[in-house]
């Protein structure tokens, strides 16, 4: 039995596909003997991957906005790649996969450094600073093309529609900036609010948030097609029953709205680190799939909405390019874990 070591944290967007591509190793006869490593608690990684074989690794992401604490950077990141050696060395991988990100960089450079093959995976529409200091080092980097998606995990199919989209003669919309919220999405959405609640033919789920949601709610309290909330336990059967859907454009939830085959309107984190959130949001905009919509923009969300409700050919087309980007990203992960494989 082969062990290998999957690398990844920090954000959704690196673990997600990790876990994605990892599911095709653990599903292929006990071949495989699968770790994951990454943070410790309260890390999202670690909850995250807490039912499967985990080690924790210390990692410091470099703080682009403050040149002191970035002056111990070099020494943390060298015990950083000596405990990560160390893990190597105790679990003895035959090989790593990493996704990217400034935790997954010591467990890269440490394999360089014990001459453990590794192969490199790019989440987002334009390669991180970890991957790019590796990828020359690496068996093989793989990004997202025309003919190979991001891996995404498998999607649940025919979930029922909640309550408040069981009417499907309205126009759904699901608003969602993840469960700490998005305060450029609720500015935007506050500032369309009236116009919205009013409409009796559209009904709107906005996840606000766990800061916002409950100022939210009490200001806007008593319309009854807008349902404010700060977490969906069931994302994906809001995800699946939605017409449309308006989010950030992080890897990881861009990749599982086109899975689902959802027209979107993306508005992408504008502090993302090299501004990948817009890049990715872009890509998908050039394939017809979504719009965009900065924070910096002028509000033009209702417009956008208006031109989707009231122009079915527009949703249905828009819905299709996403679905077929979608199908590119649901066979991505078998697609990398076949090729790895016969490397």
């Amino acid at each position: 039995m082969k062990t290998v070591l999957f690398a990844c944290g920090g954000t959704g967007g690196h673990v997600f596909p990790a876990l994605a591509v990892a599911e095709n190793f653990l599903s292929d006869n006990n071949s495989f003997n699968v770790i994951f490593a990454g943070r410790a608690a309260p890390a999202m990684e670690e909850k995250l991957l807490s039912k499967y074989n985990y080690r924790t690794i210390k990692a410091v992401p470099l703080k682009r906005d403050s040149i002191i604490h970035n002056l111990l950077l070099p020494l943390k990141l060298l015990l950083s790649v000596i405990g990560s050696a160390k893990l190597l060395k105790k679990e003895k991988p035959a090989f790593i996969v990493a996704t990217g990100g400034y935790v997954a960089l010591p467990v890269m450079l440490a394999a360089i450094i014990k001459r453990i093959p590794f192969y490199a995976i790019e989440p987002n529409a334009v390669m991180g600073v970890a991957n790019k200091i590796c990828a020359k080092f690496a068996k093989k980097v793989y990004v997202a093309s025309e003919t190979l998606g991001n891996p995404v995990r498998k999607m649940p199919e025919n979930l029922p529609a909640p309550e408040i989209f069981a009417d499907n003669k309205k126009f759904r919309i699901l608003i969602t900036g993840g469960s700490q919220g998005a305060l450029g999405i609720n500015n935007k959405i506050e500032q369309i609010y009236e116009k919205i609640s009013t409409n009796e033919n559209l009904s709107v789920v906005w996840q606000a948030g766990a800061k916002h949601a409950n100022a939210l709610a009490q200001k806007y309290n008593g319309s009854k097609n807008i349902s404010i909330t700060a977490f969906l336990d069931n994302i994906y059967a809001y995800m699946q029953n939605a017409d449309l859907i308006i989010s950030r454009s992080g890897a990881s939830t861009l990749a599982e709205i086109l899975a689902f085959g959802k027209a979107s309107i993306l508005l992408p984190y504008p502090y993302a680190t090299a501004n990948h959130q817009e890049h990715n949001a872009r890509a998908v905009e050039k394939d017809g799939a979504a719009f965009v919509e900065l924070d910096s923009e002028p509000n033009n969300l209702l417009e956008k909405i208006n031109s989707l409700m009231n122009n079915k050919e527009m949703l249905e087309n828009m819905s299709k390019k996403a679905k077929e980007l979608g199908e590119l990203n649901r066979r991505a992960a078998g697609d990398i874990a076949r090729d790895i494989c016969s490397i």
